[in-house]
């Protein structure tokens, strides 16, 4: 049953591979360019930033887009777009140019990842939605795990990586073209009142900021940090793919572990351990130990990237049912905010102190939501296990208004169900 669910969607689940393994790929290459060209860290914070504006932004228009013309015109079109961007900034070679370029990009790869989930969501059943999402977070860490590697096809210096960048992206909506499937609709979720998510999750909200805080400064900055250090290409690759690797193995297995005990303890105790392996990096760079470097990275990704989806669910479990819909696009907003922030805040640290300071601020960040953990769990009475949702994996920078509208949908056709149950007892 559930392999035919999986036989229809081939195309669009090898077109989003192919469009994460290039998303990957190409943010370190940006990096690494940036230091060859020498961009002062500043900048290369800012260009990093903008991709996360550009994808708030997306969040925030593309659901639009999606209703007026439909899906699979909005993924070929933003496929295009994206395709382009990188094309244009190994044309123009200006800090200003890709700042816009890079922001380009963020609305392109919203608009890719809500076309992909909303489509996923609306072929799925309430028996297949969970495997079927499992399988799809699953092949997007290991594509991006997998693009990191290809930094060694070309040198970063030339046109190669550029190209071939824009080739995955432009290959990837090929498939999906061919696919007869009638696309699904989509309808824009309700406005958020912040301040309520604030009051109802104040642990939550922290987290994901934070999440995106420390996720945008380490994908973005980290190729530049191990350019720094004088890490070769190859040395590259493995050095941000160990982290994504840890990332993929430890996410599901931290997550099932938040669903079996208070989720603030899981909070504390996984924020407390980033912390100290965070200081695993600078510790390997000052005894130039490329296997501490690896090691360190991978401890980061396994226990840093999990933090986006546990605050996430933290938040979702002290929602009534009818606020989950409006938390989805604050939660997003909010992550974009920290993904957008962190490489600017890290690079300013490491032009005024020195290179390492990126690992010493996340570390700082991820102590902070241990300490808020901390005190949370001191004033505020635990939950009953049985009340919290249960915990879904999500991708980095993944995560898009087009969660809400699963669960819009799941609420509709529940909804739609209960009508049809109570019109035939009324017969009956």
């Amino acid at each position: 049953m559930f392999k035919q669910t999986l036989l229809p969607i081939w195309s669009l689940l090898f077109g989003i591979a192919l469009i994460t393994g290039a998303s990957a790929l190409q943010s370190s290459l940006i990096g690494i360019r940036a230091s060859i060209e020498s961009f002062d860290t500043t900048a290369t914070g800012l260009i990093m930033s903008s991709y996360y504006i550009g994808f708030i932004i997306g969040s925030l228009v593309v659901p639009d887009w999606v209703k007026n013309v439909g899906h699979i015109r909005v993924f070929a079109a933003v496929a295009s777009l994206a395709s382009i961007t990188i094309l244009m900034q190994s044309v123009v070679v200006n800090p200003w140019f890709w700042m816009l370029m890079r922001m380009g990009t963020g609305v392109c790869y919203a608009a890719l990842f809500i076309v992909t989930e909303s489509w996923l969501n609306a072929i799925s059943t309430n028996t297949t939605r969970g495997r079927l999402f499992s399988v799809y977070i699953i092949e997007v860490w290991a594509s991006q795990t997998l693009g990191q590697f290809l930094l060694n096809v070309g040198s970063p210096s030339g046109f190669e990586l550029f190209i071939l960048t824009s080739v995955l992206i432009s290959f990837a909506l090929v498939p999906l073209l061919l696919v007869r499937t009638p696309s699904p609709t989509i309808s824009v979720p309700e406005k958020l009142n912040m301040m309520g998510l604030v009051k109802s999750a104040p642990l939550g909200v922290t987290g994901v900021l934070i999440a995106g805080v420390t996720s945008g400064s380490l994908l973005g900055l980290g190729a530049l940090y191990a350019k720094s250090i004088g890490l070769n290409v190859a040395e590259i690759s493995l050095f941000i793919g160990a982290s994504y690797l840890g990332g993929m193995l430890l996410q599901w297995p931290i997550g099932k572990l938040s669903d079996r005990q208070d989720r603030r303890f899981t909070l504390m105790w996984v924020a407390l351990i980033a912390t100290g392996v965070s200081l695993l990096v600078p510790f390997g760079n000052q005894n130039n130990e490329l296997t501490m470097l690896l090691a360190g990275m991978f401890c980061i990704g396994a226990f840093n990237f999990p933090l986006y989806s546990l605050a996430s669910s933290h938040i979702n479990d002290q929602l009534r049912p009818e606020q989950i819909l409006s938390a989805s696009s604050g939660i997003i907003l909010l992550n974009g905010a920290g993904g957008a922030m962190g490489p600017l805040i890290a690079a300013a640290l490491m032009d005024i102190f020195e290179i390492d300071a990126l690992f010493w601020f996340l570390a700082g960040m991820n102590l902070l939501v241990c300490i808020v953990a901390a005190y949370r769990i001191k004033v505020q009475p635990p939950m009953v296990i049985e009340d919290q949702s249960d915990q879904i994996p999500v991708g980095i920078a993944v995560s898009s208004v087009a969660t809400a509208e699963m669960l819009v949908e799941a609420d509709t056709t529940n909804t739609v169900l209960n009508e049809e149950v109570n019109e035939v007892e009324i017969k009956l």
